[in-house]
């Protein structure tokens, strides 16, 4: 009875374990593979990508424009880690990519347990949206010489636009817990985005 509720409880930890592993991808996405995207092109699809990623009035003001927001910011950041941690040939790059995977986890689980407390009637959404999908999309086709500057472009943009959004939501958001909450992520993102634009600085110097 023991090796069978052993066995049992080892396949549910190992089904977890791959749960948490897959990417956040769309459902039935195929990426590109390593080597197949033009950085002149990746680049114009990531400005074009960003200036369409303004934050709105609703993410800093509802909470469901926040929660949606703030969890797509999150799974991007651990998904853009992750492929960095593995593709960069910076060790400085390599590094800053862990603590990405490390912190956003973290703001995540954080952000959803405060979500849990407060009975909050809204689920952060599972899967990347289309503009999020496009910016990892364009981190795996990198070739290996661009792919540093595109994943430190990226993060420097993203980081400004996780700011706008902690700050704002911080300011003008309508529930009390969660703004809490917004008001101490803003400094780590702050913190985040000084260290990528330092490391891209470098890299383009």
């Amino acid at each position: 009875m023991k090796t069978k509720l052993a066995l049992s409880v080892a396949v549910l930890l190992s089904a977890s374990t791959l749960a948490l592993a897959a990417p956040p991808d769309q459902p039935g996405h195929q990426s590109p593979a390593p080597g197949t995207a033009n950085d002149t092109v990746s680049a114009v699809k990531d400005t074009v990508g960003h200036a369409v990623g303004t934050v709105s009035a609703s993410m800093t003001s509802s909470l469901k424009g926040f929660v949606e927001a703030a969890a797509q910011s999150d799974m991007y950041e651990v998904e853009a880690g992750k492929i960095a941690a593995q593709r960069s040939k910076d060790s400085a790059v390599k590094e800053f990519a862990q603590k990405m995977i490390t912190a956003h986890t973290g703001t995540s689980d954080e952000l959803k347990a405060t979500l849990v407390r407060i009975n909050a009637a809204v689920t952060p959404p599972a899967t990347l949206d289309s503009r999020h999908q496009g910016m990892i999309d364009e981190l795996r086709g990198a070739k290996a010489q661009d792919f540093d500057g595109r994943y430190l472009a990226q993060q420097v943009d993203a980081h400004n636009e996780a700011l706008i959004l902690m700050r704002g939501y911080a300011k003008d958001g309508d529930m009390k817990d969660v703004k809490t909450f917004a008001n101490k992520t803003q400094v780590a993102v702050q913190q985040h985005l000084d260290m990528a634009q330092k490391l891209k600085d470098k890299h383009t110097s």
